[in-house]
Parts: C-alpha cells; sequence; structure tokens
C-alpha cells in the first residue's frame, strides 16, 4: 500500500514538471523549433513541408528577415530564382546590416535577371573588404550605364590589375572609352590597345576607339594602320561602320602628299637650276683684272644685251625657285580662259590634310562629311604665273545605311547561293546600324563556320551569347565553333561552363556525357550524364545512343 502511494505521487509530479516546462516555453522557443524542423525537411529535400512550417510562420511572425531568408533560400533551391530574390530582398529590408544577407540577395536578383546595381552600391560602401575583382568590374559597368562616368573608371580600376593578370578585353574596352569621355587619350590609347590585342567582338570596339584617337590628333599614318588591322581582323566592318568615308579621306590625304612630294622635287630642280645660272653669270660678267683687251666699241652693244639677257634669266630663275604656293582669291571675279591669283608669301607648299570631326558613340550608327583636298603649287618653270587648278576632285560619299531587313534578305540570299563571304559582308554591314542584334550576330557565326573561318565564328557567337546569355540555341552554336577551333581539353572546359549554366537541357548534357568519355575518360561520370540525358528527354532521338553507351561502359 505505501509503494502505491509513492509510486502515484511520483506520477503526479512527473506530470506537473511536464506541464512546467511546457508552460514555460515562450514564443520565442516556438520560433525557433519551428525554424530548425523546417532547415530539417529541407536538408532531407522535403522542400515542400518545409515551406508550409515557414509560411505559417511568416503569418505569425510577417516581417521576421530569418523567416523570409530561410524561405528564399528554399526557392533558390527549387530554381524558381524570381521568387527567391523576392524574399531574400525582403528579408534584406528587414535587416540592412547583414553583410552576407545583403550578397545573398544581389547575387539572387542577378539570377533572376533584375536590376541589382543599387545592392553593388551598398555592399561597396559597407564592405569594400568583401568585394572581389568581378564585382569591381560588375560596379563599374552599372556606373557607366548610369553616366557616372568617374564613379565607374574607379571602381572598374579596383577590379583589375594589368601588371599581373591581363584584363578581358570587355573589361579594357570599357576601361579605354571611359578614358576618351575623360579626356585623357594617353590612358584610352594604354586600354584600347590592350582591348585591341584580340579576336574577341570587343576587339572591334578597341580598334574604333583607337581610330578616333588617330584622327584627333591628326595622325594620318596611324589611322591608316588600324583600318588595315580592322580589315584584316574582321573584313567589312569598316565599310558597315560609321567609319566608312574615312578609308577615302584618308586616300585623299595619302594623293595629297604624294603631290605634295613631286612639288618639292620641282622646286629642288627649280633651285638647282638658280645656282648653275648663278655660276654662269658669275663666269661670263666677272673682270679679267690680270689681262687688258682691247675691244672695238661696236662689239659693246651686243655684250650688254647678252649679259642682260643672262642676268633676266637668272632672277627668273631665282624667283621662280622661292616662290611659295599661290592661294586663289575666291572673292575676285573671273573671265571666261582666265583665272585671277593672289600671291601669299606666307603660304608655304605643304599637304591639305583631311578635316576629321568625329564624335565616337560605339553604335556604328553616325554618317560623316565628305572632304575636299587640294594641294596647290606652281609648275612651270618658264612662268611663274599659270593657271592654278585643284589637285584633287572633291570627294562625293553618300553613306546612307540601307535598310536592315533588305541586307538580312540579301545575306540569306547569299547563303542559299553558298556565296558565305558576301553573306558575311551583309551581315557586317547590318551589324553596322544595329550591333546589338544578338540575332545577327548569331547569323554571322553560323556564316563564318560554314566557310570554314572556325575562329571567327568562334568569337562572334560569343558576341550572341553576351547580348543573350539565356538563349541555349546561342550557346549550342558556340560549342560547334568551339570545338573545330580549340584543343580537346580546351573544347571540355567549354562543355562543363555551359553544364553550369543549362543543367537542364538534353544536348548539353548529351555532349558533356560524351566528353566524359572520349576527352576526360572517365566512365563514370559519363554513365551517369548519359542516364540523366535519358531522364531529361525519354523520347529524344537519340536516346538509343545513351543506353548503349551505358551498357558499354558498365
Amino acid at each position: 500500500m505505501p509503494n502505491a502511494n509513492f509510486k502515484r505521487l511520483l506520477f503526479i509530479l512527473l506530470s506537473l514538471t511536464l506541464f512546467g516546462l511546457i508552460g514555460c516555453s515562450g514564443p520565442k522557443e516556438k520560433k525557433a523549433s519551428s525554424l530548425a524542423d523546417a532547415a530539417e525537411l529541407q536538408k532531407q529535400g522535403k522542400n515542400d513541408a518545409a515551406l508550409v512550417i515557414l509560411e505559417a510562420l511568416a503569418e505569425e511572425y510577417p516581417n521576421d528577415p530569418s523567416i523570409l531568408r530561410q524561405i528564399g533560400e528554399i526557392f533558390k533551391a527549387q530554381g524558381d530564382t524570381t521568387m527567391a530574390a523576392f524574399f531574400l530582398e525582403q528579408a534584406h529590408q528587414q535587416s540592412p546590416n547583414d553583410i552576407e544577407l545583403l550578397y545573398q540577395t544581389y547575387s539572387a536578383l542577378v539570377a533572376a535577371d533584375q536590376p541589382a546595381g543599387v545592392l553593388l552600391e551598398k555592399l561597396a560602401t559597407q564592405s569594400p573588404e568583401s568585394m572581389t575583382p568581378g564585382l569591381w568590374q560588375e560596379l563599374g559597368k552599372h556606373y557607366a550605364e548610369a553616366n557616372k562616368t568617374q564613379s565607374a573608371l574607379d571602381a572598374y580600376l579596383k577590379g583589375v590589375n594589368p601588371d599581373k593578370v591581363a584584363p578581358s578585353a570587355e573589361t579594357a574596352a570599357a576601361i579605354g572609352k571611359l578614358f576618351i569621355q575623360l579626356e585623357n587619350p594617353a590612358q584610352a590609347e594604354r586600354w584600347l590597345s590592350l582591348a585591341a590585342d584580340n579576336d574577341s567582338p570587343d576587339a572591334l570596339t578597341a580598334l574604333f576607339g583607337l581610330l578616333k584617337l588617330r584622327l584627333d590628333r591628326k595622325n594620318w599614318e596611324g589611322a591608316e594602320a588600324i583600318i588595315s588591322r580592322i580589315d584584316k581582323q574582321f573584313p567589312g566592318a569598316v565599310d558597315a561602320s560609321e567609319w566608312s568615308s574615312t578609308r577615302t579621306e584618308l586616300i585623299g590625304w595619302r594623293n595629297a602628299q604624294e603631290q605634295m612630294r613631286a612639288d618639292m622635287a620641282i622646286t629642288e630642280k627649280a633651285q638647282k637650276a638658280l645656282e648653275e645660272a648663278k655660276k654662269t653669270v658669275n663666269a661670263t660678267v666677272a673682270p679679267d683684272t690680270s689681262t687688258e683687251i682691247d675691244t672695238p666699241a661696236t662689239n659693246e652693244p651686243a655684250n650688254t644685251e647678252g649679259k642682260a639677257q643672262i642676268i633676266a634669266d637668272m632672277e627668273a630663275a631665282e624667283a621662280l625657285a622661292t616662290t611659295p604656293a599661290l592661294e586663289a582669291d575666291e572673292s575676285a571675279g573671273s573671265t571666261e580662259g582666265t583665272t585671277t591669283v593672289t600671291f601669299d608669301p606666307n603660304i608655304a607648299i605643304q599637304p591639305a590634310e583631311p578635316d576629321l570631326s568625329f564624335e565616337v558613340s560605339y553604335d556604328q550608327q553616325s554618317e560623316s562629311t565628305p572632304t575636299t583636298y587640294a594641294v596647290q603649287s606652281t609648275t612651270d618653270v618658264d612662268a611663274i604665273e599659270s593657271t592654278l587648278e585643284d589637285a584633287t576632285t572633291p570627294i562625293q560619299t553618300n553613306n546612307r545605311p540601307r535598310p536592315i531587313e533588305e541586307l538580312l534578305d540579301e545575306a540569306n540570299a547569299a547563303t542559299i547561293d553558298k556565296n558565305y563571304r558576301l553573306a558575311i559582308t551583309n551581315y557586317w554591314q547590318a551589324l553596322g546600324t544595329a550591333n546589338d542584334r544578338d540575332d545577327i550576330w548569331n547569323l554571322l557565326s553560323r556564316a563564318y563556320l560554314i566557310d570554314g573561318q572556325n575562329k571567327n565564328a568562334e568569337t562572334t557567337a560569343l558576341e550572341a551569347i553576351r547580348l543573350s546569355p539565356r538563349d541555349i540555341n546561342y550557346t549550342l552554336d558556340y560549342l560547334r565553333a568551339a570545338q573545330r577551333s580549340k584543343t580537346p581539353s580546351e573544347f571540355f572546359a567549354e562543355l562543363e561552363t555551359a553544364y553550369d549554366r543549362f543543367p537542364e537541357s538534353p544536348e548539353v548534357t548529351l555532349s558533356l556525357a560524351r566528353g566524359y568519355e572520349r576527352i576526360a575518360k572517365n566512365n563514370t561520370a559519363a554513365s551517369t550524364l548519359y542516364q540523366r540525358f535519358i531522364d531529361l528527354a525519354p523520347s529524344h532521338p537519340l536516346r538509343p545512343e545513351a543506353e548503349a553507351a551505358i551498357k558499354r561502359l558498365q
């Protein structure tokens, strides 16, 4: 009996203790326990069950950053980038000083293709030590798009160190463009030269920037060299750009140079004739003091007349040799068959330089004005005053761009006719007025690939991907070009990168599986990817290949 009473008393005490403990657990403890349960479910891959718990907590605690953050992480794990960005941004607003959450939110916005520059500005301000070179460059791009030139340049320069690692062509070209805007041609030259030293599409932008610098400095020979380089590296790009008239203007300058050299040769010839005439006159009129000769008076008029003629010839030659160029008096009237000419002794013979004035926009859509070249000189050694004519005729150009659709139709027709060079030229002309058209870059890449220009096909395909990074077709076209232009190991690395970007693509998955089997010789990874290809596309026509590969590799 006493034992029974003792047991009953013990049970009552334990029950009271348990109820007391339950009563002591407050809302914070319940919330922490629920968050832990949700996290455990998330680890087990039970994201839907975890979301049920978290959504219930969010209703009870609507502005709790830890709950919002965990919901965002689950959506990110499920591949829903939009919802992940939404909840993480809400969490950041409730906890703006959490640097880790700030970076997590920025990354989510980038993955969702949403504006994230403001958050990157905050990250650079609040925690500059956490900024990587890539983040500094992204911040520079953000500032450049906002027309904050100096801030953009500062950000870019914090993200590069050309003495240790060569910057990408895109980054170097962007920095060079910013230096041009800040009127620092020396630094612009340096960075644009770095960007131009490769075969990427950004090299074309850099070369056009270098061309502008040469023209601004009136370095015509340098401009000629840049145009020759563009013609070799990007055939047809100059004629399809705003710089198409520059080639003609430089040809006019070159003709003026040659005319100047011809005029200088004539002047030197006249100078030599003058010196010879002086020697002849001196030898003829110099008196002979050592011998006295009696000369009849009847010969004096003839001798005087001959000496006078020699002196006159000498003066004419001297006038010719020292005569500067003649300027036509535009204000004076002229009669038929005659030209009025005004002497200006302050003007020397020199080539006419092209009057070039360009504003660089890098969109290749503006037009340039034609330039007239003229070299004026006197070339008649017998008569100083002669008719003055222009050395060359004015250059007439018509650089109105053709409609893009017309160019694309002609390119398509040329492709059908297997005239791929003509198709490439038409695509470049279309890009001259619409270089942001990713579809045209991709068509150009295909034309290069069919024509056997594999390296150009690769670089133009990369430009299409840069403009539209989420288009899987552009990536597949790039891989086709890269397979022909890269080594097996380099191509395998490209396959891995493509798979990281498009893990749900059956085509990329199958390509990587082949790469693991044939290049990396990793049968285990290859079998896994062949099976994943079958899971992604069970009705794909290449499924038999994958099944046969799995059996072969077992």
